[in-house]
């Protein structure tokens, strides 16, 4: 049973890994054809009507990138970044209330101030899993 229970943590974090890269492929992918699609709203001058929707893919991807981050590095802090980008995306994308701006701009305050706290207690954690065990050595 332990044995069948360690291949099968084997074959999930492998197949984290490659969703992972497929992740990150697709994204560099879309990148390259949102680059020529830049230079092509540059070029005929729809900067201004196109760069709405330019913006909102950019946050896609970046979405796309943290995910695929949290899948590799598996640390809890990435899913505040994916909350704040998944915010600021819908708060650009959609023609929201005056109100909703102001609530989607405390929400990512607050966020941003529990990734600082959960970064700060986390190497606090550390640092005191470090001290312990120097003490054990010694």
């Amino acid at each position: 049973m332990k044995r069948a229970n360690h291949f099968l943590q084997f074959i999930i974090h492998w197949f984290e890994w490659l969703l992972a890269v497929i992740i990150i492929f697709a994204v560099f992918g879309e990148g390259a054809m949102m680059v020529s699609a830049l230079y092509d709203y540059i070029r005929t001058w729809e900067l201004t009507e196109k760069f709405h929707t330019f913006l909102s893919d950019a946050l896609l991807y970046i979405i796309g990138l943290e995910i695929a981050l949290l899948l590799l590095k598996r640390d809890l802090i990435l899913i505040i970044d994916i909350m704040i980008y998944t915010i600021a995306r819908k708060v650009i994308i959609q023609n929201v209330a005056i109100w909703e701006v102001l609530l989607a701009v405390l929400a990512i305050a607050i966020l941003y101030l529990l990734k600082l706290y959960g970064a700060t207690l986390g190497q606090k954690v550390r640092q005191m899993a470090v001290e312990e065990i120097d003490e054990e050595r010694s």
